[in-house]
């Protein structure tokens, strides 16, 4: 998966970054109004740009801060 490749409709509302600008959660409003956010990394010698991490497409949230809380307490490096 591409960033940004979530489907007509989809939106980022937020994109948390780690200190060192390597590692990013975004938190995406699907067409259908719920939320979800994946983990995606990348490598300074890699020119690929974005790689997926991880993809949190099974699990829906009813808004950004659920989405966000699920976020924190899945991903070590991110504390809110």
């Amino acid at each position: 998966m591409k960033r940004g490749a979530w489907g007509d409709g989809a939106v980022v509302v937020a994109s948390l970054e780690s200190d060192d600008g390597f590692r990013c959660i975004d938190i995406v409003r699907m067409a259908d109004g719920l939320y979800l956010f994946d983990e995606w990394r990348r490598d300074p010698e890699d020119p690929a740009g974005w790689q997926l991490v991880f993809a949190n497409t099974d699990k829906r949230y009813r808004d950004e801060a659920a989405a966000k809380a699920a976020a924190i307490a899945a991903t070590a490096w991110l504390d809110g």
